[in-house]
């Protein structure tokens, strides 16, 4: 059977639909990943077939609209419009990889189409084959408002195909525990998260812990980001003043940014699922691939929210007992100091993460949902 796997914009999004594909491929389907442009070097570092939808720069994508006028984009990234303009350049990704994944199905017709949780070209190419559409989400990436901006950002290619919005997939999968899941999430197949990042050879300081408490400090794949790479720098001084050891996984730019101004500490894009059991703490952003890491290796976790999308799911991991959640007005030099040192010395915090990683072990495996994915066709 063919599997086509369509992701969104970012590296996460490749990770988190990693498992599910090479399930498929293991069990002897065909599959392919598309992702923009700059994504593809991520899908062949976790060994897949990769398939570059998009031509047009990323970065004009999100600044520019169809029409030619620049986006404007707020700057609160609180804003409903925010969220709205989210949406209509994840529509300008989707138009833009619809040309091509028609292409690549006139010469290699898949059974079934997998997309993240916006990748809407999956949505509109399943239709449009007539074949089931699979929409594939994790943790808190399900945001309201997005499928508003991409709905008119993709009035052309719906009004072609006789839609006024965006089909619904024929089956949703997430993998967020239910133990932390929104109560009013959609109704989804369960899936058990498995670790996948882009790797690297390694050495005997990752995948061994030093004799100072080692802290994992993030801002995931976007850490490059002026607010976030603030906040992996305070990280870094709050947690040396503590005699922790440091650990940033962080792309090239962040990395020798941190260690030009700090010198001791192990900055790079490493594998985080090889770190992450030798850390007795995760400071991070709220991503959720970051969290569910985390969590399997039993490790607490100071989540510092810095998007409104992701803000419920941070406070239901706090509520769940395995780290401490603080919103950006929360997030004091005092109230910082004292979440770390209670993160550190209080074990409750370990042993409930050890509690939902025992959650996730019981979900179903990829190999059990692909079983179900492929019964569809």
């Amino acid at each position: 059977m063919r599997l086509l796997f369509v992701t969104g914009p970012t590296p996460s999004n490749v990770f988190a639909l990693a498992p599910l594909a090479l399930a498929a491929r293991d069990a002897g389907h065909q599959v392919f990943m598309s992702t923009v442009r700059e994504r593809t070097s991520v899908v062949t570092g976790v060994g897949l077939p990769a398939l570059a939808a998009t031509t047009t720069p990323l970065a004009d994508l999100k600044a520019t609209r169809r029409s030619g006028e620049r986006e404007h984009v707020p700057d609160d990234v609180d804003h409903p419009e925010f969220i709205r303009y989210t949406g209509r350049w994840f529509g300008r990704v989707a138009a833009e990889s619809l040309v091509t994944l028609r292409e690549v199905a006139a010469a290699w017709r898949p059974d079934v189409v997998i997309g993240g949780p916006h990748a809407y070209a999956a949505a509109l190419l399943a239709h449009e084959l007539s074949v089931p559409w699979v929409r594939h989400t994790w943790t808190a990436l399900d945001t309201r408002g997005i499928h508003i901006g991409s709905e008119a950002e993709l009035a052309p290619e719906l009004g072609r195909l006789g839609l006024d919005r965006i089909p619904p997939p024929a089956m949703l999968i997430d993998n967020c525990p239910p133990s932390i899941r929104q109560a009013d999430a959609a109704p989804a197949q369960q899936i058990r998260y498995v670790p996948v990042n882009s790797q690297c050879t390694t050495e005997p300081w990752m995948y061994t812990p030093g004799e100072r408490r080692r802290v994992c400090v993030t801002g995931g794949s976007m850490a490059a980001r002026d607010n976030n790479f603030e906040l992996i720098r305070s990280m870094v001084k709050h947690l040396r003043a503590l005699g922790a050891e440091v650990v940033v996984p962080a792309p090239q730019e962040t990395a020798d940014a941190l260690r030009a101004e700090f010198g001791d500490i192990r900055a790079g894009w490493f594998p985080l699922d090889v770190v992450m059991p030798t850390c007795a703490l995760v400071v991070h952003h709220a991503g959720g691939l970051t969290g569910l890491t985390a969590t399997l290796s039993h490790v607490p976790q100071l989540l510092l929210p810095q998007e409104a999308k992701v803000r419920e799911s941070s406070r239901l991991v706090g509520a769940y007992g395995c780290g401490i959640s603080l919103l950006p007005d929360e997030a004091t030099e005092d109230r910082v100091a004292d979440a770390l040192e209670e993160l550190l010395h209080k074990p409750s915090y370990a042993e409930r993460a050890g509690d939902l990683a025992r959650e996730i072990d019981g979900m179903p495996a990829p190999v059990e949902v692909l079983d179900l994915v492929t019964s569809l066709a």
